[in-house]
């Protein structure tokens, strides 16, 4: 803020002795000195609250807003509660929040949480019918996720749900020839 514009919401009767107070000039300089930071602040504010371009320190508290601190809070038995890729998953989910909280409860909302948090596509959600369970398959590229995995679906189903989250088989490798069970090994 510049000195003129602090004069300017001051009143008329410092306005008026300024031009005439060398003190009290000074005092008007030191006070639009202190005011640079915040106005530089506050000039940039909207830097802050962007998910995307906010400091790393601000990216668990942007989370809070919009109820997703529970995946930066330590989880229940020790299982491992950060998301892999480090912030950039939480960055894409407090984005996406408003259509994952309207899809939260639904397959399709699992699925994309689940594949914005950790960056892998082809998880499975199957109702199973009438026993109110979920299985949750996840792909065989999210297995090393698979503690967050199932922090994530048993905080997002319904709560008279119960579900149980299994990892697929790996396709094979291309090239790689399938042996027989009862084949030696080598033979095809």
């Amino acid at each position: 803020m510049a000195e003129d514009a602090l004069l300017e919401v001051l009143p008329e009767v410092f306005r008026v002795a300024v031009q005439t107070s060398p003190p009290l000039r000074a005092v008007a300089s030191v006070a639009t000195q202190l005011h640079a930071p915040v106005v530089a602040r506050l000039d940039h504010v909207d830097e802050v609250v962007d998910p995307l371009r906010t400091p790393e320190q601000m990216v668990g508290y942007l989370a809070s807003w919009v109820d997703l601190d529970w995946l930066t809070l330590p989880a229940p038995r020790g299982a491992r509660s950060s998301l892999a890729g480090g912030s950039a998953p939480l960055r894409d989910l407090v984005t996406a929040a408003a259509d994952l909280s309207a899809r939260r409860g639904t397959p399709g909302g699992m699925r994309e949480f689940l594949r914005v948090a950790t960056g892998v596509d082809g998880f499975v959600v199957d109702d199973v019918p009438g026993a109110f369970h979920l299985v949750v398959t996840a792909p065989a590229a999210a297995g090393d996720q698979i503690d967050a995995v199932r922090r994530i679906v048993h905080t997002l189903k319904p709560a008279h749900v119960t579900a149980q989250v299994v990892v697929a088989s790996a396709p094979p490798a291309a090239g790689a020839v399938a042996s027989s069970p009862n084949a030696p090994d080598g033979a095809p």
